[in-house]
């Protein structure tokens, strides 16, 4: 027992070494849950910053062309060449103030050449804008000089925040043509700080001097991330772009930089103070800006908190189980030493007792040349139940029953042929006196003796092995029946299994139809993500279409027909464009058919190309089309095909979001009957470990909310309905590639072609 045991040296060891590890495990759980808790705010700021970003870019640019319409219009000219017409003037502000509503910008307004305001849309207003001179301002200056111009700063009437965006305005002087004025238009900012009030975290955007210009916390605007020189100072009040605003620094203390760029920050007073950030930051370099996320870290502490109990706790588990497992070991082997002098005390027990078993279990039986008994030992009296004084010269085969005597003759006859053999064992029944029959297993073999032949017979009561062969025929029957039973258990179960895979069938048909309708249902998903950019998209056209119709009846009713037709062709051509828009919308968003045709591969990179168009270009994006002149055709339905693709490249370009120099490859290779389409991407390529799991449903490598894990299960599936395979793996380049396969078809006729290509884009 006491071999069992650690040696004392060794218990104050682990009586050392136990909180040691609880702490270095705590530590570590600690370190690294605050790792990735910072990992997982530096994603969720990376991804809301790029949002915000491209509302902000959205927001600034749909206003950009308005200016230089408005100065096309001929009322303006009007106005810069009559600017004592009263009339003309006040004609000029309310078609100023109708543009001003119909776009939803703050103001519009038209300056001289000497920059003093001429014509507003608040004329009518306390803080008109008309007798103002703003000459000082960039924009003017910009605009005077025959550029477009921008500006962000506080009005000087209103006070109001605003980005301000200048056209000149040309007009024909003796053939010459120079510039007049200069076309103004005011968008507020306000309305995009409204939006920010459901981030989790604080926005901020500061421009090229690190002045915080817009934020989502009133009391951080207008105040600037490092303290202003003189020079910077001078600058921003000659261009009165903050009028008179004090800037003072922000109370902001930098904790510690990480790797990925983020800044661990805390405020030291205002409305944040305390309290603990990571700040994100992103150029928006058309305006020279920086738009910065500040996340709280909140979160952290809770994770660290949890991760440390977490590690406290399954370091309690490990070390609770390593007690239990040492303390099962010490008891193991303390019953194997237990055994092991059992085995060997049972084992010289056993000697002792085979020795005497040997001696007395068996009944031993001497006989002479005739037959006759000479001896019995006390088992064999016990057996038979006669003294020897009893059964003294007479025959063996008189103590057994008369069925047994022949059988005695064949088997001493048979042993003295074999001289000292023994002859194999035969079950005999003794007779007992009284008529008690005793069953026996009895041996003869020969025994020399100095005084002539002698015969050794050996017997033992079987009795016992008797009832146990009697008890195993009754088991056995019953363990016969027992089958019979479990044969009848096992077919009813067969049958309520067959039931059951029947059952299976019919509902692996409603999840094919589910998942049919799961497709649809993400179609129409990404159509309602698509719906803020197709109204941009359309409302831009719907304003030019308005000015150009305008501006069209005016050229005619001057009999300026050329005029006349290039405002019309312009309208013409924003039209097919809105069309084209509205046809792609209905393609993407109608079901898929049952039947497969012939579908082009080209026409399906094409129509998903043109579904991430404006994405292409505002990421810059270079596009690589490997694939011959001649069409290439796939036996396949063309709707679900074109998902596939569409999600394709949706991943790609999602993959390549922080790439420097995206480019997207899409080839198109016929082989053997066969045709494969890949689509290759330079982003940062897949892990090796999650290239196993990609096309499993629910996967998803995404943050928490940004993703269902559903797209590519969903296109593997519908690839391998169309009778393909879809792969993926990491290109030696860089970048991830996938690949369809696809059974190749067979080019359909011309008119049918015709036909169908209409029918699939109505």
């Amino acid at each position: 027992m006491q071999a069992t045991r650690l040696p004392s040296r060794w218990r104050r060891l682990l009586l050392l070494l136990v909180p040691l590890g609880l702490a270095l495990c705590v530590w570590q759980a600690i370190q690294l849950a605050r790792d990735q808790a910072l990992d997982t705010l530096y994603s969720e700021a990376h991804n809301e910053l790029r949002l915000s970003a491209a509302g902000v870019s959205a927001y600034l640019s749909r206003h950009d062309y308005l200016p230089r319409l408005l100065a096309s219009r001929e009322a303006v000219g009007r106005a810069l060449a009559h600017p004592d017409d009263a009339q003309v003037v006040d004609r000029l502000n309310r078609i100023l103030d109708e543009f001003r509503v119909a776009s939803d910008v703050s103001d519009i307004y038209l300056l001289d050449r000497q920059g003093t305001t001429l014509a507003a849309s608040n004329w009518a207003l306390p803080h008109s804008f008309v007798g103002q001179n703003y000459g000082f301002r960039p924009y003017f200056k910009e605009a005077i000089q025959g550029r477009m111009g921008h500006f962000y700063g506080l009005g000087t009437q209103s006070g109001e925040r605003g980005y301000y965006f200048s056209a000149p305005v040309w007009a024909d002087e003796s053939g010459r043509a120079r510039i007049a004025g200069v076309m103004v238009v005011k968008v507020l900012i306000a309305p995009l700080e409204a939006n920010w009030t459901g981030q989790n975290g604080e926005l901020l955007i500061s421009d090229g001097n690190g002045v915080v210009f817009m934020a989502s916390q009133p009391e951080l605007r207008l105040m600037s991330l490092a303290p202003l020189d003189a020079e910077v100072r001078a600058r921003l009040r000659e261009t009165r772009r903050y009028d008179g605003a004090r800037l003072a620094p922000l109370p902001l203390d930098r904790l510690s930089s990480r790797p990925d760029g983020s800044q661990l920050v805390r405020f030291e007073a205002g409305p944040l103070a305390g309290r603990g950030f990571l700040s994100v930051s992103r150029t928006l370099p058309d305006q020279n800006w920086q738009i910065h996320m500040l996340k709280p870290l909140d979160s952290l502490k809770s994770a660290q908190w949890q991760a440390a109990f977490l590690a406290a706790g399954l370091y309690g588990v490990v070390v609770l189980g390593s007690g239990i497992g040492w303390q099962r070991h010490r008891l193991r082997r303390e019953r194997e030493l237990f055994a092991n002098r059992e085995r060997r005390a049972l084992a010289e027990g056993q000697a002792r007792v085979r020795g005497i078993i040997d001696r007395t279990r068996a009944g031993l039986l001497v006989l002479d040349e005739r037959s006759a008994l000479t001896y019995l030992n006390p088992t064999a009296q016990a057996l038979f139940g006669h003294t020897p004084a009893a059964v003294e010269g007479r025959q063996l085969t008189e103590l057994l029953a008369p069925a047994d005597a022949r059988r005695i003759d064949a088997l001493r006859r048979d042993a003295w042929h074999r001289s000292t053999a023994e002859s194999p064992a035969i079950e005999v029944v003794a007779l007992r006196p009284g008529g008690q029959h005793v069953p026996l297993e009895l041996t003869v073999g020969a025994l020399v003796s100095p005084h002539g032949q002698r015969w050794l017979a050996t017997v033992f009561d079987i009795s016992e092995r008797k009832a146990q062969e009697q008890a195993l025929a009754r088991a056995r029957d019953q363990l016969e029946q027992r089958v019979a039973e479990r044969t009848r258990d096992l077919l009813d179960s067969n049958r309520r299994l067959s039931a059951e895979i029947d059952e299976r069938r019919r509902a692996e048909t409603d999840l094919r139809q589910a998942q049919d309708e799961l497709i649809q249902a993400a179609k129409l998903a990404v159509l309602g993500q698509m719906a803020a950019g197709i109204n941009h998209e359309l409302n831009q056209p719907l304003a030019a279409i308005r000015a150009y119709a305008e501006n069209a009846s005016a050229f005619i009713a001057r009999n300026r027909l050329d005029a006349a037709d290039a405002n019309l062709a312009q309208i013409v051509e924003l039209t097919a464009r809105m069309a084209e828009i509205s046809a792609q919308l209905k393609q993407f968003s109608r079901k898929s058919g049952d039947s497969l045709a012939a579908v082009s591969v080209q026409a399906g990179f094409g129509y998903a190309l043109r579904l991430y168009r404006a994405r292409l270009l505002s990421a810059d994006v270079t596009i690589i089309r490997d694939w011959s002149a001649d069409e290439v055709w796939v036996h396949a339905d063309p709707v679900r095909l074109e998902q596939v693709l569409v999600n394709l490249i949706g991943n790609a370009l999602q993959a390549m979001t922080d790439t420097p120099e995206p480019r997207l490859e899409l080839s198109i290779a016929n082989v053997a009957g066969r045709v494969r389409i890949a689509v290759q991407d330079s982003g940062p390529g897949i892990a090796e470990a999650h290239l196993g799991r990609v096309f499993e449903p629910f996967f998803t490598t995404k943050p928490v909310g940004k993703g269902l894990g559903l797209g590519l299960s969903i296109s593997a599936r519908i690839v391998e309905d169309l009778g393909g395979r879809l792969e993926a793996c990491n290109a030696a380049a860089g970048g991830a590639r996938f690949t369809i396969d696809l059974p190749a078809g067979e080019a359909a006729p011309a008119a049918t072609r015709h036909h169908a290509q209409e029918d699939h884009h109505a």
